[in-house]
């Protein structure tokens, strides 16, 4: 099976989806979006991230690299970095929590609200629409850090060989289970949305490759 023919439709499919979400947010330029949206573009982000790594983590299977030599550290004043930083794509899957998840119930709140009659009451609970306006950079940096990651997949899958050589026990970018951001198929085994039949696919394929010798990245 050729799988860095497979690598490069599906990053090209990813492309694509990125592109569609960064014109649906507004650009990258939006400092907030509606929660509407925002929960739309995550939907489809999540299982866009895990396909993203899911093809690193073909590309990295096997890849030999050299150890870093030790540097010294600065002895200078470290400048700071100029204009938004994009932080590094995340090339291992979050780990699935084990046990009970506690959640903070809120308390009852004073039960006298009036002493003297000119205190102010508590404002209601104000209600959650999804026309509110949210923060959208950290939903951005996600966008910028995937789109960096396609744009130069043999730099990420270098990234991912050196964190795992670091690892004293074996370990893999994929966590067991079914990939973060899986979404079950609709009747007749139809997806709810292009980026789902993509993240199956690349799925099945990791697992295919990693179970196979190491593939040969052209030099």
């Amino acid at each position: 099976m050729n799988f860095l023919l497979s690598v490069t439709a599906n990053k090209n499919h990813l492309l694509g989806i990125i592109v569609a979400l960064i014109a649906m947010v507004g650009g990258l330029a939006v400092v907030s979006v509606t929660r509407r949206t925002h929960l739309l573009a995550l939907s489809i982000l999540r299982p866009a991230e895990s396909a993203t790594r899911r093809l690193i983590a073909i590309l990295a299977h096997g890849m030999k690299v050299p150890k870093r030599k030790a540097r010294a550290a600065p002895t200078g004043k470290i400048p700071k970095r100029k204009g938004e930083y994009v932080p590094p794509f995340q090339l291992f899957d979050p780990r699935k929590r084990v046990g009970p998840v506690k959640r903070r119930v809120p308390g009852r709140g004073p039960t006298i609200w009036f002493f003297d009659g000119e205190d102010v009451p508590p404002s209601a609970k104000q209600e959650i629409s999804p026309d509110d306006l949210i923060d959208a950079r950290a939903l951005l940096r996600r966008l910028q850090a995937m789109m960096v990651a396609l744009g130069d997949m043999d730099r990420q899958a270098k990234r991912l060989a050196r964190a795992l050589a670091k690892k004293a026990l074996p370990i893999r970018a994929m966590r067991p289970g079914r990939p973060p951001g899986h979404r079950a198929a609709l009747a007749g085994g139809r997806h709810r949305h292009f980026v789902d039949e993509v993240l199956a696919d690349c799925h099945e394929l990791a697992l295919l490759a990693l179970n196979a010798p190491p593939v040969k990245t052209p030099p």
